[in-house]
């Protein structure tokens, strides 16, 4: 398979290099103990949201990661998070560990007004209708 690490966007990276991954995944207290079958997880790494697929099928075995950085503010990105693994599902690819991985997505873009409060962060709506003298 293809190695990839790019941005999507500034604030929205995508990556399949398993050392990077499992770096991550490992300081991060997130390392999968189960390699026989596919699963998610998703964590905070720092302020950024990090979503991370292992694939247990012999013909696509390995680790993809998105990451969302700033997620609290950068929630477009996290929309765009969802949109494209809202693609993923159209074409009927592993439907539960997608739904899955969709799923820790939304409960994190929900919260992001929460983390914004916590973090003491502006919102970027408001920021964006103070500029345009809404």
């Amino acid at each position: 398979m293809e190695e990839i690490s790019r941005n999507l966007t500034p604030n929205f990276y995508i990556t399949n290099n398993d050392v990077e991954i499992i770096d991550a995944l490992v300081d991060n207290g997130e390392m999968f103990k189960d390699f026989s079958r596919s699963q998610v997880t998703s964590f905070l790494w720092g302020e950024d949201f990090a979503l991370v697929l292992f694939f247990a099928d012999d013909y696509d075995r390995g680790f993809t990661m998105y990451v969302v950085r700033d997620f609290s503010v950068n929630v477009r990105d996290m929309a765009q998070l969802i949109f494209a693994i809202d693609e993923i599902l159209n074409q009927g690819y592993n439907y539960r560990l997608f739904h899955a991985a969709r799923s820790k997505v939304e409960e994190m873009l929900y919260m992001a007004p929460t983390f914004r409060a916590m973090w003491d962060k502006a919102d970027p709506e408001e920021e964006e209708d103070q500029q345009y003298g809404y």
